[in-house]
């Protein structure tokens, strides 16, 4: 799920952590990295587990709703579409998401409010009742319910979100990209064998991550004064403790893959940085970092030092 864009952003604010305090222990600075990295994970676990629970509260409001006094006829004969699931059995037996949610105590016990106000929020939902109405729904409806639940109430649910804003700072630019490997986690759940389905891994290239995002958070560490010359050297009436300091990682961070990471592709490192620029700094970032790298460019290919190797990549 996590992508090379998604890398760079966490080391992006593993360097502004480092840099803004008085540690200089790279390998602890290192290690906080990968800790918020490896953190994320854990929000498409807590999603991964809350149909099960939404299903038991719906199967015990179900039996409170017979027993009541004078019940009604759809009382005495519920629904119970929701109830059997098969998406949401198929997440209760998969022995994957079980292993992995018991590891890492990752369970929504002790939330029975937050399950009731979630479930209150859809039981009334028009899709929902039609899909409850169905005599024998299809796999397919089982899981459309469940997407379209995920999509209208579960992701957008202000309970949710604190709940995780409490539990880790880590989460906070993270729920989207979970919430996106939630919807492709179900998609792919076939009918013919729902149980054994896979759950989406963090990294596609879990080595060759990790190794890219340690070696430019130490690489733009050993060489950020360097780096730190060749950005003054570049700003033009301007005085270089003037520039936001998030200005001067993302460029540091920048002039490390242009002379470090010779499979990268300049433009590719170009735009990555001037696009996080938009998210992270200021509105004029933008323009001022695609400058200054303009330049830095230019002058290092004049130079030669940008050395790039690979089909395509040499100039």
């Amino acid at each position: 799920m996590l992508n090379r864009r998604h890398i760079r952003e966490k080391v992006m604010k593993a360097l502004y952590a480092f840099f803004q305090s008085d540690n200089n222990q790279v390998v602890l600075g290192e290690k906080e990295l990968f800790h918020s990295i490896d953190k994320v994970y854990e929000v498409y676990l807590y999603y991964m587990v809350i149909m099960p629970d939404l299903k038991h509260f719906a199967e015990g409001f179900l039996v409170e709703r017979s027993q009541k006094r004078l019940p009604t006829q759809e009382d005495l004969n519920p629904k119970m579409n929701f109830v059997n699931n098969r998406v949401i059995a198929a997440m209760e037996e998969n022995d994957e998401l079980s292993q992995r949610t018991t590891k890492l105590k990752i369970s929504w016990d002790g939330q029975q409010e937050l399950i009731k106000k979630l479930y209150y929020s859809f039981k009334d939902d028009v899709e929902f009742r039609k899909y409850l109405e169905k005599d024998q729904p299809e796999f397919e409806d089982d899981k459309e319910i469940i997407m379209h639940l995920m999509e209208q109430y579960i992701f957008p649910s202000e309970s949710i979100g604190q709940f995780l804003e409490e539990r880790s700072i880590y989460w906070l630019d993270d729920i989207e990209l979970m919430q996106a490997g939630i919807l492709k986690t179900l998609k792919g759940i076939p009918a013919e064998s729902s149980e054994k389905f896979r759950l989406q891994p963090l990294h596609k290239e879990a080595e060759e991550d990790r190794k890219f995002a340690s070696d430019l958070f130490r690489r733009t560490i050993l060489h950020s004064e360097a780096y730190l010359q060749e950005i003054a050297k570049r700003t033009q009436n301007w005085e270089i403790d003037r520039v936001a300091k998030m200005d001067i990682i993302l460029m540091k961070m920048a002039i490390c893959e242009l002379t470090e990471f010779t499979s990268i592709p300049v433009k590719v490192t170009l735009d990555e940085y001037i696009e996080m620029s938009k998210d992270y700094s200021s509105p004029q970032s933008k323009t001022f970092i695609n400058g200054i790298l303009d330049k830095i460019v230019i002058d290092f290919k004049r130079d030669k030092r940008i050395s790039k190797a690979g089909r395509g990549l040499v100039e």
